[in-house]
C-alpha cells in the first residue's frame, strides 16, 4: 500500500474514531446535530480513554474492538440516562437572525476557509515530502514510542503508559486519550499513522469548535462563524503550527477541541441563564427563538415542569463533566484551560443573577476550585515542581501579546490580525454580553505574559511555564474577538463613505484583495518555519533522522530483531527504531529516567571491548548492540560514553559517514 493512500485512509478513519462515537453519545441524550458536533471530539477522547484504562484493569488488550466495546458501553448508559427522564436541553447553537447568506456569499466563505487551510497545510506538506516523514521534535519520539507500545503490548492506559520512559518499564502515568484514539487504527505505518492523525484532529475540530463558538457568541451575526474560521484557519499560533514548532501532541489535539466543548458549554449556559431570567427581561423579548433555551416555565409555578428542567440541567452537566474527562486525558493543561474559562464565563455573566438565584454563584467557585488546589497544594507537585522554560524579556513578551507576534510561528500576518482583535476586545469589555469574551482574553493573556517572563508569580506553573502552549487558547479567543472587530472597522469605514453603492462595493473587494495578500505573504515564513523540522538537513539544526541511517536500519532490521536491544543515544536515529522496525532501543526516548544500572552500563561502553567483565555488564542488560553516532539531534554529556564506542566490541553491522552499529561479541573481549 503505498504512502499517500495509507495517509488517506488513516485520515478518514481519524476522523471517524475522533468524532462518530462522541456525536452519537449526544443524540442518544436527545442533544441537537450541531450540539453533538461540538462535543463529538471531546466526548470521543473520553471514550478512548476511559476505555483504555479500563481495558488495562480487567486485563483485556486494547484494541479497535476494545474501543467499540467502550462506545456501545458509553451509549448503553446514555439510553439509561434517557430512560430515566435525563435528557439535554434543547440547544441548537443555530443563528437567531433570520438573515441567511446568500449563496454566492457561502461560497465566497467556503473558498476562503479552504484556501487559508491549503496556505497552512501545504508549505508543511512540502517540507515533508512524504506521508511518513518524521518532524525532528524530540517529543515526536515520543509519542511515535507510545503509539508503539500500545500496539506491541495491548496497552494503552493512561495509569501506565509513561512507563516508556523508564529503561525498566516502571509504571507511570501519563495522559493517553489522543495515542488511545489512535493506536487502535490498524495496518497503517506508525510515522503515517501520527501524521495523518494529528493533521486531523489539529485541523478539522479547531476550525469546527470555532465556528461554533463564534455562533454561540455572536447569534445574531450570519457571518461570524465562517469568519472565525477562516481567521482560525490562518492565524500563526494555531494547533498545526505548534505541532510543527514543539510538536506537543497531546496538548494541541486537546486545544484543538477545546473550542468546540466550550461552545457547548456556552450555550448550554446561556439557556440556563436566560430560564432563570425574569420573563421581563427574558431572551424571547430580545428574540431569540424558543427552541434555543430551556423552556421558561421550568422556573414558574408548574412542579412538573421544575422537574423536566432539573433533569435537562443534571443531563447537560454530566455531559459536560464527561467531555471534561476527555479533555483533561488529552492533556490536563487544557482542561485547566477549560475550567478557567468556566469560571470566567459563568461569573460575569451569572453575576446579574446572584441575587434572585444565589446558587450561581457557587459555579466559579467550584470551577477554578480545582486549579487553585493543584497550584497551591502538593496535588500538584509532579507538575508545580517543574523549572526551565524559554524565558524572554518583558519588553519582548508584551510586543508578542501586543503586536499579534506570539511565540508559535510570527510573522506580520499575526499582526494584521491583531489590527481586528484589538478594537474587538474593546467592544467585548463595553458591553454586557460579550464581556466574559474579553475578560478571558486578559486572563489568558497574563498567564502567556507569567510564563514568557518566568514570573516568580508561577501562574502559569500549570503549564510549566510554557508559552506556547498559552499561545494556543489565546490564538483561540483572538480569532474571536476578530468578529466584534471588524464589525467596529465596518461601521467607521461607514461613517467616513461619501458615495454610497459604488464606494462600498470597492471598499469590500479592496479590504478582501488586502487580506488575500497578507495571508498570501505568509506562505514563506510557513515554508521556512516548517523545512527548521522537517528538512532532512537545516543548517544548524541537529537531525535524529538522516536518510542513509534510515536506509541502512532497514535493511539491517531482520537480523537485528532477535539480537537484543540497542544501546544509544535517545537523540540519535536509533531510538526511532522501535516505531519504524520495532527494534528496541534501550535507552527509548529523550527524557528517560536512568538509574544507576543504566549509567553503569553507558559508562561501560568505552572499555567493555577490552574488558569481559563491562562487557558482561551489557549482556546482562540485553543489550545486543551500540550505536555509535557522530550527528545528533542535541548534545548530551550523559550519553557521551556511547560515541567512544570502538570496533573491537564486535562485528560492525553496518556504517554510514556519520554513524556505525556495532554487535557486541562478549567472546572477543580481552583484558589488555
Amino acid at each position: 500500500m503505498s504512502g499517500l493512500l495509507q495517509f488517506s485512509l488513516a485520515a478518514i478513519a481519524v476522523l471517524l474514531v475522533g468524532h462518530l462515537p462522541g456525536w452519537l453519545t449526544v443524540r442518544t441524550l436527545g442533544g441537537s446535530r450541531r450540539l453533538a458536533v461540538a462535543l463529538a471530539p471531546a466526548l470521543s477522547l473520553a471514550i478512548a480513554g476511559l476505555g483504555a484504562i479500563g481495558a488495562e484493569l480487567l486485563q483485556v488488550r486494547w484494541s479497535w474492538i476494545a474501543f467499540s466495546a467502550s462506545t456501545v458501553v458509553t451509549l448503553v448508559l446514555a439510553v439509561g440516562l434517557r430512560s430515566l427522564g435525563l435528557a439535554l436541553p434543547n440547544v441548537a447553537l443555530g443563528p437567531v437572525s433570520a438573515e441567511r447568506d446568500a449563496p454566492a456569499q457561502r461560497w465566497i466563505w467556503a473558498g476562503a476557509i479552504i484556501g487559508g487551510l491549503a496556505v497552512a497545510l501545504l508549505p508543511i506538506a512540502q517540507a515533508a515530502g512524504r506521508p511518513d516523514a518524521i518532524l525532528e521534535r524530540y517529543d515526536t519520539l515520543f509519542h511515535l514510542t507510545a503509539l508503539a507500545h500500545i500496539r506491541s503490548t495491548g496497552n494503552g492506559s493512561s495509569l501506565t503508559l509513561n512507563s516508556i520512559a523508564s529503561t525498566s518499564g516502571v509504571p507511570r502515568s501519563y495522559p493517553a486519550a489522543f495515542h488511545d484514539l489512535v493506536a487502535i487504527i490498524p495496518s497503517i505505518e506508525i510515522p503515517i499513522l501520527l501524521n495523518a492523525s494529528v493533521v486531523v484532529l489539529s485541523t478539522v475540530p479547531w476550525l469546527v469548535g470555532i465556528a461554533l463558538l463564534s455562533r454561540a457568541v455572536f447569534p445574531r451575526v450570519p457571518w461570524a462563524p465562517p469568519a472565525a474560521a477562516t481567521v482560525a484557519a490562518v492565524i500563526p499560533a494555531c494547533p498545526l503550527n505548534l505541532w510543527v514548532h514543539l510538536s506537543p501532541i497531546p496538548n494541541l489535539v486537546g486545544f484543538a477541541a477545546l473550542p468546540g466543548a466550550l461552545a457547548a458549554v456556552t450555550a448550554l449556559w446561556s439557556a440556563l441563564t436566560q430560564s432563570a431570567t425574569p420573563v421581563s427581561d427574558s431572551a424571547l423579548q430580545r428574540g431569540v427563538r424558543a427552541r434555543d433555551r430551556v423552556s421558561t416555565s421550568a422556573t414558574g409555578r408548574d412542579p412538573a415542569a421544575r422537574q423536566t428542567g432539573a433533569r435537562n440541567v443534571l443531563a447537560a452537566v454530566l455531559l459536560v463533566l464527561f467531555a471534561g474527562i476527555g479533555l483533561t486525558l488529552a492533556q490536563p493543561n487544557v482542561a485547566v484551560t477549560a475550567l478557567m474559562l468556566l469560571a470566567v464565563l459563568t461569573a460575569v455573566t451569572g453575576a446579574p443573577l446572584w441575587r434572585e438565584h444565589p446558587a450561581l454563584a457557587v459555579l466559579p467557585i467550584l470551577a477554578i476550585l480545582p486549579v487553585l488546589t493543584l497550584m497551591y497544594t502538593p496535588a500538584g507537585s509532579r507538575i508545580t515542581g517543574f523549572t526551565g522554560g524559554l524565558r524572554v524579556s518583558l519588553t519582548t513578551a508584551l510586543m508578542e501579546i501586543g503586536l499579534g507576534l506570539l511565540t508559535v510561528w510570527p510573522m506580520a500576518l499575526g499582526t494584521a490580525i491583531a489590527l481586528l482583535w484589538w478594537p474587538g476586545l474593546v467592544v467585548a469589555l463595553r458591553e454586557r454580553t460579550l464581556r466574559w469574551v474579553g475578560v478571558a482574553w486578559i486572563l489568558i493573556a497574563v498567564l502567556y505574559l507569567d510564563a514568557a517572563v518566568d514570573s516568580p508569580a508561577n501562574l502559569s506553573i500549570l503549564y510549566f511555564r510554557g508559552q506556547d502552549r498559552l499561545a494556543i487558547p489565546l490564538a483561540m479567543l483572538s480569532c474571536l474577538l476578530t468578529v466584534p472587530g471588524a464589525r467596529a472597522w465596518g461601521c467607521r469605514l461607514e461613517r467616513t463613505r461619501q458615495a454610497p453603492h459604488r464606494l462600498r462595493t470597492r471598499s469590500a473587494a479592496a479590504i478582501a484583495a488586502i487580506a488575500v495578500v497578507l495571508v498570501l505573504t505568509s506562505i514563506p515564513a510557513r515554508a521556512e518555519n516548517a523545512a527548521k523540522n522537517f528538512d532532512p538537513e537545516y543548517p544548524g539544526r541537529g537531525r535524529f533522522l538522516q536518510a542513509d541511517e534510515r536506509a541502512a536500519f532497514a535493511q539491517a532490521a531482520p537480523e537485528l530483531r532477535n539480537g537484543g536491544a540497542i544501546l544509544a543515544s535517545p537523540y540519535s536515529g536509533a531510538a526511532h527504531m522501535f516505531a519504524l522496525h520495532g527494534l528496541h532501543a534501550y535507552v527509548p526516548v529523550a527524557g528517560t529516567a536512568l538509574t544507576e544500572a543504566d549509567l553503569q552500563v553507558i559508562r561501560a561502553v568505552p572499555i567493555a571491548g577490552r574488558s569481559p567483565q563491562k562487557c558482561q555488564l551489557l549482556e546482562q542488560q540485553g543489550i545486543g548492540y551500540v550505536y555509535v553516532e557522530r550527528t545528533l539531534y542535541q548534545y548530551d554529556n550523559t550519553f557521551t560514553p556511547i560515541s567512544q564506542g570502538g570496533d573491537d566490541l564486535g562485528e560492525v553491522v553496518f556504517t554510514t559517514d556519520h554513524s556505525r552499529l556495532i554487535r557486541v561479541d562478549c567472546a572477543g573481549a580481552r583484558e589488555l
